[in-house]
């Protein structure tokens, strides 16, 4: 990676080799719903183009803020109609959080931890909200 910041090259959307379907401003809000699906059914969430999807990419570390997702998570998924897919590994005890509330949630929030590059590109690609 490049220290703040990204490979345009390697991230554009238009030759992304990890995407469903590749895209460019004329085709993007099409290909964003069809993304969006493929992300679903990658990791397992219910494939519908009406329910938001919220997706956090990072290290699990105090730093980056996944004490305040944990906290947060079990009130957004009671109170609307959303999912949310998180990506990262860190600090053993966020894992482990995150995987509880995974199964807490099902059909709802799924917790990826892993270093898993392919699946970063695709929920830049499928996800309506970013949680930086």
């Amino acid at each position: 990676g490049i220290v703040n910041g990204m490979d345009v090259s390697e991230w554009d959307p238009t030759k992304d080799k990890f995407l469903a379907v590749n895209y460019d401003i004329t085709t993007a809000l099409e290909a964003k719903a069809l993304n969006k699906e493929a992300l679903q059914a990658e990791v397992g969430l219910p494939v519908d183009r009406d329910v938001p999807l919220v997706a956090f990419i990072g290290r699990l570390e105090e730093q980056k803020g996944p004490d305040v997702m944990i906290a947060a998570i079990p009130e957004i998924v009671k109170e609307e109609d959303v999912q949310i897919v998180l990506l990262g590994t860190g600090k053993k005890k966020f894992e482990r959080l995150l995987k509880s509330i995974e199964e807490k949630f099902p059909g709802k929030v799924r917790a990826v931890v892993r270093f898993n590059a392919p699946l970063a590109h695709q929920m830049m690609a499928g996800a309506d909200l970013l949680a930086v």
